[in-house]
């Protein structure tokens, strides 16, 4: 009797995102959800009040649940954040195998850039929220928002994802020549690296929803 031919998957890498605010737990939940990526776990360090003890947290993290990759989301104003701040911790992630995505002053400035790539730096979360509320009504970057009206926030800019790379490129090249020591948004790699280790989206149980299938 012949025998069949065992099948043998390498297991995937697992993924860890440790954030610093509840908003932003919930939006890279939206992304898992959405994208089915099983293999991509987050934690809201919500004790966390500095960029120093958001590292040690997700490191932490990382021994505990032994993670392949592990990262860092923080925006700028969850720790009143300063370019010197990120320098300073830099090593200590480094030493610690966590790396570091930022949004300068909040994750809604990677939502905007689904839609648009402004003309000046915005430092003023209000004014990126006014902008985006022309397009979601009743927006608002904190948690409540993404647990009711924009609880598919994700699956709405999913379509412009890669115009939002595009537009994170031009952003940080006009921050920087107008003063910037630090790019505005650090996110394309993080991006780029839950592709690679998550797996391409499948987004197919979602098609109607964004307006790729007819219903």
């Amino acid at each position: 009797m012949k025998r069949r031919k065992k099948i043998v998957e390498n297991p995937r890498k697992t993924f860890l995102i440790v954030t610093s605010s509840e908003a932003e737990l919930l939006y890279f939940s939206q992304m898992r959800k959405d994208c089915r990526y099983t293999n991509m776990s987050l934690i809201w360090a919500h004790e966390a009040t500095n960029l120093e003890d958001l590292v040690k947290f997700a490191a932490k993290e990382r021994t505990k649940g032994k993670f392949d990759t592990t990262w860092c989301f923080f925006s700028f104003e969850s720790y009143q954040v300063t370019a010197q701040a990120i320098k300073d911790v830099q090593e200590l992630a480094k030493k610690r195998k966590v790396q570091l995505a930022w949004t300068n002053p909040s994750l809604a400035l990677w939502y905007l850039l689904h839609l648009q790539s402004p003309r000046m730096p915005i430092n003023d979360n209000k004014v990126i929220e006014d902008s985006l509320k022309s397009v979601f009504a009743g927006f608002r970057s904190d948690a409540n928002y993404l647990l009711g009206d924009g609880s598919s926030l994700h699956l709405r800019l999913f379509p412009a994802k890669a115009q939002a790379v595009m537009n994170s490129g031009t952003y940080n090249t006009m921050a920087m020549q107008q003063g910037y020591t630090v790019a505005p948004i650090n996110f394309t790699k993080l991006i780029n690296e839950i592709s690679d280790v998550c797996g391409v989206a499948d987004m197919s149980h979602n098609q109607k929803m964004i307006g790729l299938k007819n219903a």
